[in-house]
């Protein structure tokens, strides 16, 4: 306390005990704060005017960046500001405002307070908020700029008689002039009062009149509602009777058509089972039928398969007999051929013996003897190839042996296909021969 006295009185040059705007935590919001511990020109303790929350020191809030940081008490004292009555006698009256936080304030400008009375602006800060100087130079930091729209921003101007009336009573006026300023704002009070009176009394008739008004078309409302609710009522009975014996009509109807309908219903199911029945013994005749067309076909299926089989077995045992004789005649010629292969090799053996006798003769004779038959030597050269080629016959021989071994294939195969007897073997009498 004695260092909120010393910084109020002077008697202490630091900002310990001054005022400064600053975040309240607790509020949650910007408000003065009495200054309890700083150090030279930064402040460090803090106490809410309002919560009375002591806490550290915490700028205020929402400022931008051309918003100056509040400013210490000391500073504030070194500051050359004008003294409350310097203020109000060098600035200029008449662009005087009436305070309102939705008002926009200027510098230097005067400003009528309801609880202050006059002062001026002695510095803007930051946050629309301003430092007023009052009368005995009491600072009061207060809000301004607040307002939605343009007229609220421009605020009440007040005309400069009345700041000066307001001056001259702040300034000190005689008790004479001060009573009888009380009577003329009595008068003028007791005047409004009857006035306001004679309007309450005024707006009080017409209330009543008003009301009474109100009362009527209200019984006339709702008599007419009244009324409006049995007509309603009427009618709705009208119609329910209407509608129980629409309701009985339809059930009757309902009624004669369901039992049309189950007797078209019972006809329609008997005509369906006498047809159905019908047509089972339709389709009873029609199985019957197909199934004996179907034991004809396989009968006649089966006896055209016998007689294929027959044929086929017919043709197969004609085919083994021109096999057979075919292969007959192929050996009775082989053989033949053969005998007559082998009477040449014998007469070209008997006839080579010959002519080695006559030559071994011609040697053991003469030397030249030999020599002498050139020409027969030839001759008989010549033959000897021709005798030479008979056994060369044989060949054909073997290949005409061959071509019966291969039409051999082509009897097993229809052997197969027509499964003969196994009696007929022609391979083992091949071999034989």
């Amino acid at each position: 306390m004695d260092q909120i006295f010393e910084s109020h009185f002077g008697g202490n040059q630091s900002s310990n005990g001054g005022e400064t705007e600053a975040y309240c935590p607790k509020c949650r919001a910007d408000t003065t704060h009495v200054i309890l511990e700083s150090y030279g020109d930064e402040i460090r303790r803090v106490q809410c005017g309002v919560c009375g929350d002591i806490h550290s020191f915490k700028p205020p809030r929402g400022r931008d960046d051309e918003s100056p940081e509040p400013l210490s008490v000391s500073r504030r004292k070194n500051m050359k500001k004008l003294s409350w009555l310097d203020g109000v006698n060098t600035y200029d009256v008449g662009n005087a405002v009436r305070y309102s936080p939705r008002a926009t304030l200027h510098l230097h400008q005067i400003v009528v307070h309801p609880h202050f009375g006059v002062g001026y602006v002695s510095e803007l800060m930051g946050d629309n908020k301003a430092e007023l100087i009052f009368r005995s130079d009491l600072a009061r930091t207060l809000v301004h700029g607040r307002g939605e729209n343009d007229d609220e921003r421009r605020g009440e101007r007040v005309p400069g008689e009345e700041v000066r009336q307001l001056l001259g009573l702040e300034m000190g006026p005689s008790p004479e002039e001060i009573a009888a300023e009380r009577e003329r704002r009595q008068a003028e009070e007791d005047a409004e009062k009857r006035a306001a009176a004679e309007q309450r009394k005024l707006l009080e008739a017409q209330r009543r009149e008003e009301e009474r008004q109100r009362r009527e078309s209200e019984r006339d409302r709702k008599r007419k509602e009244k009324e409006d609710e049995k007509r309603r009522k009427e009618d709705e009975r009208e119609r329910l009777k209407l509608e129980k014996e629409q309701a009985r009509a339809s059930a009757k109807q309902a009624k004669e058509d369901e039992k049309r309908r189950k007797e078209e219903e019972r006809q329609r199911l008997a005509e369906q089972k006498r047809q159905d029945a019908e047509q089972k013994k339709q389709d009873a005749i029609a199985a019957k039928e197909a199934a004996k067309r179907e034991a004809e076909d396989r009968k006649k299926a089966a006896e055209a398969e016998k007689v294929r089989k027959a044929a086929e077995k017919e043709q197969a045992k004609k085919q083994k007999e021109v096999d057979k004789a075919k292969k007959a005649k192929d050996a009775e010629k082989e053989k033949a051929k053969k005998a007559k292969d082998a009477e040449k090799a014998k007469k070209q053996k008997e006839a080579d013996k010959v002519r080695a006798k006559k030559e071994a003769a011609a040697k053991s004779k003469t030397g030249k003897k030999p020599a002498a038959k050139p020409g027969k030597k030839p001759a008989a050269a010549g033959k000897k190839p021709a005798a030479g080629k008979k056994p060369a016959v044989k060949k054909p021989a073997k290949a005409a042996t061959k071509k019966p071994a291969a039409k051999k294939p082509a009897a097993k195969k229809v052997v197969k296909k027509l499964a003969p007897p196994p009696k007929i073997t022609k391979a083992p009498t091949r071999r034989a021969a």
